[in-house]
């Protein structure tokens, strides 16, 4: 029984994954290459990142027959459907933006070090949601928060979720030269990197684009393949571009809102109502069916082929130079013996050793191995080895406790919780077998419930940063429901409760001091507390069919024989309920009063749409109907209200027909 009605759990883990934990990649295009695809499109006022951007999803925008193979340290070789990826600019536009200095700063410190930014504007989010709510609906809506909270661009040194895995330049055959990608190469190592970016692990690669108008025999871009590759040490993959027009298999709409972010949602919206131009800040833009093809078949091929292989590589080799080591009995000796001897802060400055933590500026250089670790268990999240990625969080964060590191303890200890819930929720695992109650004891009250409140304490009272915690919250909440419903474990739904409750007052805390009104989020957290009560079942798997009897508990009129019409029957007696059996085993009741709140935030807003959607997830406990005598339509009750002004507004619709 698909009630109540919501964004399914298993839904948003994958939109996490893909929008959070899957790999950036930074693209440099070159004015010739952006100038080819934009002839070939037909379009001036797009750019090759608003092009490639959408293929990064690649579960939406997939090749025939696609698969994904990726081999853990353990030897194992899974295979995925899709292997999403994030397209962003270079990093050193990306560092610049976020600390308001010019690309090309090179004086002073490096850009990116000691400054710790919110991840997002709680009032942008509600502009946003409260736009998009005049288009977007249902359980939808709710999705796109979810997606907006947990999409960011911030990059900071305690953990390396945007710091991206690869750097493309993309050139243009006909008009640029090796020396021109040499020097674009160069410029970019030479960039003032803030110090914690491991710039040696980056994967450097190279698109080539060409016009296959223009050349009849491809052996000259594979020759020129060739003199990259021996001259500059980087692969790359050609790309045709057919001229815009030639191609006759009809056009493709692209969409310009994947991955996107609040901030930049905004900007779109904002271009929208004030552009000239009719493509300036759409939502969809389109694009030769042959050139959709050409550009699905080459990322592909760049991710499995190259940019997958890499990160393999790389973590087995921190693997066996870093962790293993430290996992040994000697490198736990060594370990202890270190902060045992080393108890003197002025013992190791940050000139002598750079495996220390530079407290002023809360990072670790880029050579210390608590850094390359913690890059380590990333990159085991994004290839998707939760099992692994948990146990080298686990032993990192000994470490960061020990420098008192907090933004890097408060961040692996999140890490902690959402790498076991995603290794336990994971559908390719083999043991799917339900935890048994000593484990999921130990997972609540030794794992998650101890992270939570030590994270809540340094995101929002050592660093200020709320956002931080807020992330936090939605995500462990959403994971938390994966896990329930994939192993049916209804007691936890309190816990999920409790912090979506936390979670409401942590967004009216941080707008607090500027006095303004959540209305449209506290709704949807409000729909959310409902839809995790309605799924709380005490029911095992194999009595779930007893759900199917419920429904709106009514009297049954049976036709009275002859002796019971003689019998004066018992008023106080009461009528045998539909849903006798599984009385108390569910909280539909509960469930219904987080909606009814939800759908008084809607009716401020006069969104009806939003409201009739709502309204059908209490009506196994109300009558949503028509007013009845029932207590819970008293005229005094929300609930009244709620019908009342729904009547009005259908007879206002209907007189205006």
């Amino acid at each position: 029984m698909n009630y109540p009605e919501g964004l399914e759990p298993y839904i948003a883990r994958q939109s996490l994954l893909r929008h959070t934990f899957s790999p950036v990649v930074s693209l440099q295009v070159t004015y010739n290459a952006e100038s080819l695809l934009r002839k070939s499109i037909g379009n001036n006022d797009i750019s090759l990142l608003q092009i490639f951007r959408p293929y990064g999803n690649n579960a939406l925008y997939p090749t025939s027959d696609q698969v994904f193979k990726v081999t853990n340290n353990q030897l194992i070789t899974r295979t995925y459907a899709s292997f999403p990826v994030r397209f962003e600019p270079p990093l050193p536009e990306l560092v610049s933006l976020m600390n308001g200095s010019s690309a090309g700063g090179r004086t002073g410190n490096a850009v990116g070090e000691g400054k710790l930014q919110q991840l997002f504007s709680v009032s942008s989010l509600e502009v946003l949601l409260k736009h998009s709510s005049a288009v977007v609906r249902d359980k939808t809506l709710y999705q796109l928060y979810f997606e907006k909270v947990v999409t960011s661009k911030c990059v900071v040194p305690f953990d390396s979720f945007n710091h991206p895995v690869s750097q493309i330049f993309v050139i243009d055959y006909h008009n640029d030269t090796l020396a021109d990608l040499r020097e674009n190469i160069v410029k970019f190592r030479n960039f003032n990197f803030p110090k914690y970016f491991q710039l040696d692990d980056l994967l450097v690669f190279v698109f080539i684009l060409y016009d296959p108008s223009q050349i009849n025999d491809t052996s000259k871009v594979q020759l020129f393949q060739t003199e990259i590759k021996n001259k500059l040490d980087a692969n790359s993959i050609i790309v045709p571009i057919p001229e815009y027009g030639k191609s006759e298999d009809g056009s493709f709409k692209l969409s310009q809102t994947e991955n996107s972010t609040i901030e930049e949602d905004i900007q779109r919206i904002f271009l929208q109502s004030n552009a000239k131009s009719s493509s300036v800040g759409m939502d969809f833009i389109d694009i030769p069916s042959g050139l959709d093809q050409s550009l699905r078949k080459k990322i592909f091929d760049f991710i499995s082929k190259y940019l997958i292989p890499h990160m393999e590589k790389k973590v087995r080799i921190w693997d066996d130079q870093i962790l293993s080591p430290k996992r040994s009995i000697t490198g736990r000796f060594f370990s202890v013996s270190k902060r045992l001897f080393n108890n003197n802060e002025n013992i190791m400055s940050p000139d002598s050793g750079h495996s220390s933590y530079n407290s002023n500026e809360n990072y670790y250089h880029k050579s210390a191995p608590e850094q390359t670790l913690r890059k380590l268990a990333d990159w085991a999240i994004i290839l998707k080895d939760f099992k692994y990625a948990y146990s080298t969080y686990d032993v990192i964060k000994k470490d960061y406790i020990n420098d008192k590191a907090w933004a890097y303890v408060a961040s692996t200890q999140e890490m902690c919780i959402i790498s076991l819930i995603l290794a336990q929720t994971q559908k390719s695992n083999s043991s799917a077998s339900k935890p048994d109650k000593n484990t999921l004891r130990k997972i609540r009250h030794d794992i998650i419930e101890p992270y939570l409140d030590n994270l809540s304490y340094t995101f929002n009272s050592r660093l200020n940063l709320r956002t931080y915690h807020i992330r936090t919250l939605v995500i462990v909440i959403e994971l938390l429901l994966c896990m329930c419903e994939t192993y049916n474990i209804p007691s936890w739904s309190d816990l999920i409760e409790k912090n979506l409750c936390k979670c409401i007052s942590e967004f009216d805390a941080h707008l607090a001091p500027s006095s303004q009104k959540l209305q449209v989020v506290r709704g949807l957290l409000y729909e959310r507390i409902g839809y995790t009560l309605g799924k709380c079942i005490f029911l095992h798997d194999e009595d779930r069919r007893l759900l199917s009897l419920y429904q709106k508990s009514t009297p049954k009129v049976d036709t009275p024989t002859k002796e019971e019409e003689e019998v004066e029957p018992n008023p106080y007696k009461l009528e045998k309920r539909a849903d006798i059996e599984i009385m108390g085993l569910t909280r539909f009741r509960q469930s219904s009063i987080w909606y009814i709140l939800s759908i008084k935030e809607w009716m401020l807003l006069e969104n009806y749409a939003q409201v009739n959607y709502l309204l059908q997830n209490i009506k196994m406990t109300f009558n949503i109907d028509d007013i009845t005598e029932e207590w819970y339509d008293r005229d005094d009750l929300v609930l009244y209200f709620i019908k009342d002004k729904i009547l009005q507004n259908k007879g206002v619709g209907n007189g205006d027909t």
